[in-house]
């Protein structure tokens, strides 16, 4: 569902208010700063940390198939420069593969060196997608494509961005918020100095 900036700042100060000794009361640091400023730059942090341990069918995804041009290898195999916002990717999928890659592995894999052998890489039937940042250019190495085939076209491209409100307002899964408001809570309580306070806010997550 899409949520307000200041339905969710609303929302923490509620929780946070949970163990206020006066109700309804501002915190306010010494350097004179409301705490809501702290609420609204945390909320990014909070969204990334919950959804860090989410299924991704509770995660707003952006379909980006259209908009990538496959760079093909005489090997089979080819890359895809990918949007700079991409946090997770879910989903690729090649034309002519049996399956789409739902795992994606990097260089540290153990699976990695095994794409440069023509026997041991991926190939129709099992592909394999090596997500790659070099110098700032997220891009993802697929594994691949019977050397014969001309064209390489995507089929399904699926990621999840980089939390950012449009509009003043996120989209959230209406059973996560409760979780960010929460764990958001906890990061201030950090910011304040307050850990019991914090931790008090972590256990309050019901999933």
């Amino acid at each position: 569902m899409k949520i307000s900036i200041d339905q969710l700042v609303n929302r923490v100060k509620v929780n946070m208010e949970e163990l206020s000794d006066l109700r309804n009361a501002v915190v306010v640091l010494e350097v004179g700063v409301d705490v809501a400023q702290y609420i609204r730059e945390k909320l990014p942090d909070a969204i990334l940390s919950v959804w860090a341990s989410t299924s991704a069918e509770l995660l707003p995804q952006t379909d980006c198939a259209s908009s990538l041009q496959p760079e093909r290898r005489p090997d089979g195999s080819g890359r895809v420069v990918l949007p700079d916002n991409v946090w997770r990717m879910t989903e690729f999928c090649m034309e002519g593969w049996r399956q789409p890659v739902t795992t994606f592995i990097d260089r540290t894999s153990p699976a990695y060196e095994l794409q440069f052998n023509p026997y041991t890489r991926g190939g129709i039937a099992t592909p394999v997608c090596v997500l790659l940042d070099d110098t700032g250019q997220k891009c993802l190495d697929y594994y691949s494509l019977p050397p014969r085939t001309e064209s390489h076209r995507v089929k399904t491209a699926r990621y999840v961005p980089y939390p950012e409100a449009v509009d003043e307002t996120y989209e959230i899964a209406d059973s996560l918020i409760p979780v960010v408001c929460y764990t958001c809570a906890a990061l201030v309580y950090e910011i304040l100095g307050c850990p019991d306070q914090a931790a008090a806010m972590l256990r309050s997550i019901v999933r």
